[in-house]
């Protein structure tokens, strides 16, 4: 393995990082350049004409022409089963997150000369085993098998606190993004380094550091106990606090923190024992995927489920309705629907006793009822 890749999907733009190999260790975790003016490129997708998906910030500059066709926000709603339907193509979910990420891997091994050696995803802090196995199982699809799922803040923790010390109990996160500040609290379990304990979303700026407190004081731990308070994700200027009693952690560069960890969670050794903390795993192969997990329970509203199509990987054609079986099949239920029509009225015409029924009874060979029906 000569390198690892990390890779954060933020929900509006995607970071990435990469650590290789320098002899028998490994040198400090590198941003990978995604987007045309910047490191990052926009979490997005873009159905062309041709039925192909753009991915970056070249998805975003086609959709600023024709917003309709512009698919974003997918990644943070992978679990979810109604589909995303743009020009009468249905896409799950996890199908646009395996192609937006299978486009980010591709990029490296043309940068590298050849694929990584491990691929660490972060996903959003609150996701359970049901949404990390619908991820999993769509990666291998692509031909992402060697990956390690991670949530983001646990990430963010290794880009600074790679394993807690022997003193340390706790540490925390503040994660700002478009909706708030996701607040997590992780705590040391010994050699399986950090985990992921209680995590509040959508807290504005000016609360996140008495939340942090808050979670603390909730777990027993005093703020002067944590091990450190990282800062990463969208800040705005002026948003970080000043002198708290706990160390604090935010880089030159916090848009890029969860990346930078997510590239050294596989690539140390404190960062090995914190597998186990993390619940990843290499992903099976695709004839031996393990049993999904309960799903979580749905929002209190009316869905009408799709039947998705089968996806057929990044950059192809996917596949149009077929409008004559459509419409035979739609000839075949009037025809039916007739049918039952007449025998009905014939039955109840009049007051005389009802003929026998029809020989041409929907089912060959089947008699018909009291009632007269097939």
């Amino acid at each position: 393995m000569s390198y690892v890749l990390g890779i954060d999907v933020a929900p509006t733009r995607t970071h990435a990082a990469t650590r290789t190999r320098a002899g028998e260790g490994w040198g400090p975790p590198e941003p990978l350049w995604l987007g045309e003016q910047a490191p990052s490129a926009a979490s997005a997708l873009f159905l062309d004409d041709e039925g192909y998906l753009l991915t970056g910030d070249a998805a975003a500059h086609a959709g600023a022409e024709i917003p309709s066709r512009l698919l974003t926000g997918f990644h943070q709603r992978i679990g979810d089963e109604v589909p995303i339907i743009v020009e009468g193509e249905r896409f799950s979910p996890q199908s646009l997150s395996g192609v937006l990420v299978e486009g980010i891997v591709e990029h490296a091994a043309d940068l590298f000369g050849e694929a990584p050696g491990q691929v660490v995803l972060t996903h959003p802090a609150g996701w359970g085993g049901y949404r990390r196995e619908l991820l999993r199982r769509e990666l291998t699809t692509a031909g992402i098998t060697a990956v390690t799922l991670v949530p983001g803040p646990i990430a963010a923790l290794h880009a600074h606190l790679p394993a807690p010390g022997p003193a340390d109990t706790a540490a925390a996160v503040c994660e700002y993004g478009p909706d708030g500040v996701t607040v997590t609290l992780a705590t040391a379990s010994g050699a399986s380094g950090w985990r992921q304990v209680t995590t509040a979303e959508g807290v504005a700026p000016a609360a996140a550091v008495s939340t942090v407190f808050a979670l603390a004081h909730t777990a027993s731990v005093p703020p002067k106990a944590l091990a450190g308070l990282v800062f990463c994700g969208a800040i705005t200027p002026g948003s970080l606090p000043g002198r708290l009693p706990c160390p604090v952690f935010a880089g030159p560069h916090p848009e890029l923190t969860t990346a930078l960890g997510a590239s050294a969670v596989t690539t140390s050794a404190p960062a090995r024992r914190a597998e186990a903390a993390v619940e990843t795993t290499l992903l099976p192969q695709p004839g031996l995927a393990p049993e999904v997990s309960e799903r979580p329970a749905r929002p209190p509203v009316e869905i009408t489920p799709f039947a998705l199509p089968e996806r057929r990987g990044p950059g192809k054609l996917f596949g149009k309705r077929r409008p004559l079986a459509a419409a035979a099949a739609v000839l075949t239920l009037t025809a039916s629907i007739l049918t039952i029509t007449l025998t009905t009225r014939e039955a109840t015409a009049g007051g005389h006793p009802r003929p026998a029924p029809p020989t041409s009874c929907a089912r060959p060979g089947a008699g018909a009822s009291a009632e007269g029906h097939c």
